[in-house]
């Protein structure tokens, strides 16, 4: 099972939790259905399609979709989006993946970052792209517009750079967009338009600035 271990802490909750595995649409490529229960109604979370590669053709990818936010079952409520849960789910993702393989997150659960990409926001400002930031990706695509009928809803691609000139090359990319952004994110704030959600994306700009972008040239 991939990352199952992150849910152990829903046992505090007096909540269940499986994972359902099956198999793909190719024989490299598992699906992994989370859900969570409660006195014997259960509920699902979230998919996660992991996909093995074929070499030398096709590198590992991951994707994450059909998320829920929040999960109501009887008198019990489980809050996902913002939870540790998340956090920690996306951190284990993140370790199977490596140099020059990508993972996608479907974003219509987390209005906070789907209305900052919608505003033009850059994908590693946003709430989750930021969360891929800190776990190594460094190249970052917003699918907002799915071009086939196999994409699924909008979402994030993130990729971790093949080695450390693209990611050299990535992060000194990352601060120029962060450093132009910085403005608009302002004067978004300024104008009371989603000021809460710029406020946190403002918050990020000035981490990256001052940390990860601190001493390029």
């Amino acid at each position: 099972m991939v990352c199952h271990q992150v849910f152990n802490s829903l046992k505090n909750l007096n909540l269940d939790f499986k994972v359902v595995e099956k198999s793909g649409r190719f024989p490299e490529e598992k699906t992994f259905e989370f859900y969570v229960g409660y006195k014997d109604s259960w509920h699902r979370l979230l998919i996660i399609k992991f996909f093995h590669g074929r070499q030398p053709f096709y590198r590992k990818w991951i994707e994450i979709f059909s998320i829920s936010p929040e999960i109501v079952i009887s008198e019990k409520k489980y809050r996902f989006l913002n939870s540790e849960e998340e956090r920690k789910l996306i951190e284990c993702l993140s370790r199977f993946i490596d140099a020059g393989e990508r993972i996608f997150i479907e974003y219509i659960y987390d209005v906070e970052t789907w209305k900052a990409l919608e505003m033009g926001t850059p994908p590693h400002l946003t709430r989750l792209g930021f969360m891929l930031l800190e776990n190594g990706f460094t190249w970052f695509k917003d699918w907002y517009f799915p071009e086939g009928f196999m994409e699924g809803n909008p979402k994030i691609q993130a990729e971790k750079p093949v080695d450390d000139i693209a990611k050299n090359r990535h992060l000194k990319e990352l601060c120029i967009e962060t450093s132009i952004f910085a403005e608009k994110a302002m004067k978004f704030i300024q104008q009371n338009i989603y000021r809460e959600i710029f406020e946190s994306v403002y918050n990020r700009i000035e981490k990256i600035l001052n940390t990860m972008c601190k001493n390029m040239t």
